[in-house]
């Protein structure tokens, strides 16, 4: 059986999924819908991808043509790059959308038809964005994901917040996708077609003849991508954006949404545009961009006492690594392809892993919330006794994100920080180029030290210490919760002990996108069971080489003995009340707070410049600068009150008359289901040639 029928059952079980969670009005049916659609769809994106990740092959299907209108096809083209998202995507959906089905009870008042038909249509949107090959089609994509996940942010339309991030994030999103159809727009004139192979002769030939457009060019693509990455100064929208959803929603915003901008930089800078000298201009921009939004963002993290705003600033930190290892690999690769591609491997191997345990973590908060009603850090602790499985996950996930051995993120952080430190033995580029890498390298190093700190914080504030008594009796955790939070951990934990599982397909996956000759994977790399090790050249004697289950081997032996003797000598052990100075204290007036942790460093990195205040090097809000205008001059300069709360206002009515219709129509129900899966099936048939 090919493979695209995979991918033709993935593709008609999420449209199904939309289709029936948007009719459907209990909540807790809708939720068993939508598990059943994305298992299948999951299930199926799953089966295809690893198939194409292990043939290491490509494969390409034609469905229809726009021409003579204008020369664009819709034409999917799924090669390992592709795979390696799409497997990602498979992953996190599935684990998003069973943790939803019972996370949606905390939101008692808000309907599941504003959610799932909307998140089930931002799984599909992220597939259709990774597998086409024409830049029209890519952006209708990418500007369906975007609108989706915007109703997902203003799912809460009654909080202001909501509705403040939502005009951020659709303002900012918008102003960076103008970019790339503009962008688009010059290079059709070039190209006459939107095809990426089209593209990629025209661009050759605008870097021969007009250096200036080309490097407009570049910068329009890298801002819109950057953009929706969180990349700072660019993502400033990010931190007031991602905690608004549900925890389920903000999972995959954190996991796969701004992974999915990382997608479009590397297609953009291996498939489309050739090695140059602008590569390296812009191999170093993005390394230096992504220095910024670690250091800025993990150190903004660090003063945050509220976990989902914590984790939002933590996604800006965590794709500034990407960034600087796609950066430096793209600088590199042309004149020392060992180095280049140990970069790029990180970059995406990094990818990959932020993607599990970024995910993981945004559900570890959402848990936390459904259990004790708030994410603030200084209102929760000593949750491990009622959570415990949440807290073995929210541990796994932390320590993978500090880059903590033998959890995933240590692998692709080791070759971030191996190939940006690793350049002075390039010998074809400039001191100071390579003085800058390195410097870059040492900041990553300190920074992932400031990361796991953090976590600390987390995971002490929240899970450690003494359980606060209003929150015993709160409700039970069901085993939809508990599930994918097990999935995420055991993943990070699988592919930290055993990175040969990922290591292969995320180097295949760059040398497959890329017509430039790039060294073999075994020339680079030598794996085992054991671990792996790397080459930094073709004749190096230096390498490289890191066995995570030894590690995890020597680590479980020492605890044994630990264990061992403590039982040996059968100390006695007695638990007595807290006391301070000869009197008893509630847990309560001696906890340490989310907001006690680091306050000698939180004091050093807040500061103020003019009227303007910096908690963690981030500008917390920007001073009002008050002008006498008249009434209409102020009407005309604050659009969000007159356009955009009524507009949302008009929207939330709209959702309301389409649920007093369903009332009326439900004694026709069966005959509306029937009518639209007919429908459904039509228009896959139509655009599609046929599904089996």
């Amino acid at each position: 059986m090919e493979l695209w029928f995979y991918l033709k059952v993935a593709t008609v079980a999420i449209l199904l999924g939309i289709f029936f969670t948007a009719i459907i009005k209990n909540k807790s049916f809708s939720g068993i819908l939508a598990i059943i659609s994305t298992s299948l769809f999951a299930l199926s994106l799953f089966y295809f991808s690893v198939n194409i990740l292990l043939d290491k092959t490509s494969i390409e299907w034609k469905i229809f043509s726009l021409a003579p209108l204008i020369n664009s096809t819709l034409l999917l083209y799924v090669d390992s790059l592709s795979a390696l998202f799409l497997l990602i995507i498979a992953i996190v959906s599935f684990c998003v959308v069973l943790f939803s089905w019972r996370y949606l009870e905390v939101y008692p008042k808000h309907s599941s038809r504003r959610f799932y038909p909307f998140l089930l249509s931002l799984f599909l949107s992220s597939v259709g964005l990774v597998i086409v090959k024409d830049l029209l089609f890519f952006i209708v994509f990418w500007e369906a994901m975007t609108l989706t996940s915007w109703v997902l942010v203003i799912f809460e339309n009654q909080k202001k917040e909501a509705l403040k991030g939502g005009i951020q994030y659709f303002i900012a999103t918008h102003v960076a996708t103008s970019f790339l159809i503009l962008a688009a727009v010059i290079i059709y004139s070039y190209s006459e077609d939107f095809n990426f192979v089209e593209i990629k002769k025209s661009f050759t030939n605008i870097f021969e003849n007009n250096s200036m457009l080309a490097h407009f060019l570049i910068f329009s693509i890298v801002i819109a991508f950057i953009t929706k990455a969180g990349i700072l100064p660019f993502g400033f929208w990010l931190p007031n954006v991602y905690p608004q959803p549900p925890s389920s929603a903000s999972s995959f915003f954190g996991g796969v949404m701004s992974k999915l901008a990382i997608y479009g930089l590397l297609r953009f800078f291996l498939s489309i545009t050739p090695f140059s000298s602008y590569s390296e201009i812009w191999g170093f921009t993005l390394a230096l961009l992504g220095v910024v939004s670690i250091f800025v963002g993990t150190i903004a993290a660090l003063t945050q006492d509220e976990a989902k705003r914590l984790m939002s600033f933590h996604a800006i930190g965590q794709v500034g690594y990407m960034l600087l290892g796609i950066g430096t690999g793209i600088y590199f690769v042309t004149f020392s392809p060992f180095l280049g591609m140990i970069a790029l491997t990180g970059g995406l191997l990094h990818v990959f892993n932020n993607s599990i345990y970024k995910s993981l973590l945004f559900l570890n908060a959402g848990v936390i919330f459904y259990k004790t009603g708030t994410t603030d850090l200084n209102k929760v602790s000593g949750l491990i006794r009622i959570m415990p499985f949440t807290a073995i996950a929210a541990i796994v996930g932390s320590l993978s994100i500090a880059g903590v051995p033998p959890f995933n993120g240590f692998i692709s952080k080791l070759l971030i920080f191996e190939s940006s430190i690793g350049v002075m033995k390039v010998t074809e580029s400039f001191f100071l180029v390579k003085f800058a890498f390195i410097i870059f390298g040492i900041i990553s190093v300190f920074i992932s030290a400031i990361t796991l700190a953090s976590f600390l914080k987390f995971v002490n504030s929240a899970f450690m210490g003494k359980l606060k008594e209003s929150i015993k009796e709160r409700r039970a955790i069901p085993w939809s919760m508990t599930v994918p939070q097990i999935i995420l951990a055991g993943i990070c934990l699988l592919t930290g002990l055993f990175p040969f599982i990922v290591l292969e397909s995320t180097y295949y996956a760059i040398s497959s996108a890329t017509e430039f000759a790039m060294p073999a994977f075994s020339s680079v790399f030598y794996v085992s069971i054991a671990g792996f090790g790397v080459n930094f050249c073709q004749n190096c004697t230096e390498t490289g080489v890191w066995f995570p289950l030894l590690v995890i081997l020597s680590v479980l032996i020492l605890s044994l003995l630990i264990f061992s003797f403590e039982k040996y000598a059968n100390a006695p052990k007695r638990e007595v009340e807290t006391w301070y100075g000869g009197k008893e204290h509630s847990p309560e007036e001696v906890i340490y707070t989310g907001h006690s942790f680091y306050q000698p460093f939180k004091e050093m990195v807040s500061f103020k410049i003019f009227n303007i205040q910096f908690r963690g090097l981030y500008p917390v809000e920007l001073p009002s600068i008050k002008f006498s205008f008249p009434t209409i001059i102020k009407k005309i300069i604050q659009p969000d009150e007159w356009f955009y709360y009524p507009l949302i206002k008009k929207i939330m009515k709209f959702f309301d008359l389409v649920d007093t219709y369903y009332e009326k129509l439900k004694e026709k129900y069966m005959a509306w289901l029937v009518i639209g899966g007919i429908l459904v099936f039509f228009i896959v048939f139509y655009l599609a040639g046929g599904i089996i």
